[in-house]
């Protein structure tokens, strides 16, 4: 006579270490308690948070700082100096007229910030 599977898988597991049930039952669980982040942002916070640069925000070209321009994409700090030097700009044409390094690809990353 058979024995029912029941009986077979009960006395296997009353016959098997606890520890072996321990180890496939908390393991993934303790797996991902440690790979999950605490806190998390949402995805609007974090693109919207950009550390370095002025996105939103205008710059005054005639007013503004050297570390004010630097901000701005595309200004390095020896075109920040220049833009200082050929003050005062009437608009985006004569800021590229002017400016050794400021083109009319360079101007189309920085329009939008800028302010005569």
């Amino acid at each position: 006579m058979r024995k029912p599977i029941l009986t077979v898988l009960a006395a296997a597991l009353l016959l098997a270490p606890a520890s072996a049930f321990a180890q496939t039952t908390t393991t993934p669980a303790a797996k991902s308690a440690t790979t999950m982040p605490a806190t998390t942002m949402p995805a609007a916070t974090t693109k919207t948070a950009m550390p370095g640069t002025m996105k939103g925000m205008m710059v005054n070209v005639n007013t503004a700082t050297s570390a004010d321009l630097v901000k701005i994409p595309g200004v390095s700090a020896k075109i920040a100096a220049e833009i200082i030097k050929n003050r005062p700009y009437k608009n985006v044409a004569e800021l590229v007229k002017k400016v050794k390094g400021i083109g009319p690809k360079n101007v189309k990353k920085m329009e939008a910030m800028l302010s005569f």
